[in-house]
């Protein structure tokens, strides 16, 4: 047996990245709501100018990050049960929502860019703004991917605690509910209103707990080839 801990630094990833995007959550603010007026978003993107588009790199450090957890939960999964598409469908879930993260965030900080440097533009900066914020909803979708992924493969190889899966699948559903969300025009259940905000909340502590326990933990690799699950 030789023990394996290279995966720690993908957990030690998974915790940089929620503090990186709580760094970037602060520098930001509070976010104007879609159901207030367009001049109030307007005068936010103009008013925070800076913090705007440091909190935008700040994401897209923590999207990074995220995509490098991803591969390392994916992996320790595949070494815990090699015979599962589950960790492949894990690795393929982050790919997904690192390609739509980076695509959202730059599309956000090119708007705030070309809105604050051509002013005639403000006038319609409510209308990319709304935009964005329903495409960050819809993403909601595609998180269902590999947190139920993650669900399945806890289950199956008992990798990690059984109420890690069950968290998993609690983040996946409100998720799914956070999409449905674009169906609205108005009220508190809108896009980016506070069922993204609990989201937010349960998708960092799935992240923080699953990256405690790729730090504190290892995967003994048999001289056979074969891989059990994480070794305490």
């Amino acid at each position: 047996m030789k023990q394996s801990h290279e995966l720690r630094w993908g957990g030690l990833a998974g915790v940089a990245s929620i503090l990186a995007a709580l760094m970037g959550r602060l520098v930001m603010g509070s976010a104007p709501q879609l159901t207030e007026p367009a001049m109030t978003i307007s005068g936010f993107l103009t008013e925070r100018r800076v913090q705007v588009l440091a909190a935008a790199l700040l994401y897209a450090v923590a999207t990074a990050l995220l995509l490098w957890f991803g591969v390392a939960l994916a992996t320790a999964m595949r070494r815990a049960d090699e015979t599962s598409d589950a960790p492949a469908l894990v690795l393929a879930g982050y790919v997904l929502l690192a390609a739509i993260g980076f695509i959202g965030i730059s599309m956000f900080a090119g708007m705030t860019y070309a809105i604050t440097t051509h002013p005639p533009l403000l006038a319609i900066a409510a209308g990319p703004y709304t935009v964005l914020t329903v495409m960050d909803a819809i993403t909601g979708i595609a998180m269902t991917v590999p947190f139920g992924a993650s669900a399945a493969a806890i289950m199956r190889t008992h990798l990690f605690p059984l109420w890690m899966a069950w968290l998993a699948i609690v983040v996946a559903v409100v998720a799914v509910l956070g999409a449905f969300t674009i169906v609205n025009t108005g009220g508190a259940v809108v896009p980016g209103g506070p069922v993204a905000i609990v989201l937010g909340v349960l998708t960092a502590l799935w992240v923080l707990a699953a990256s405690w326990f790729l730090i504190r933990e290892h995967l003994p690799i048999p001289a056979t080839g074969a891989r059990p699950a994480m070794g305490h």
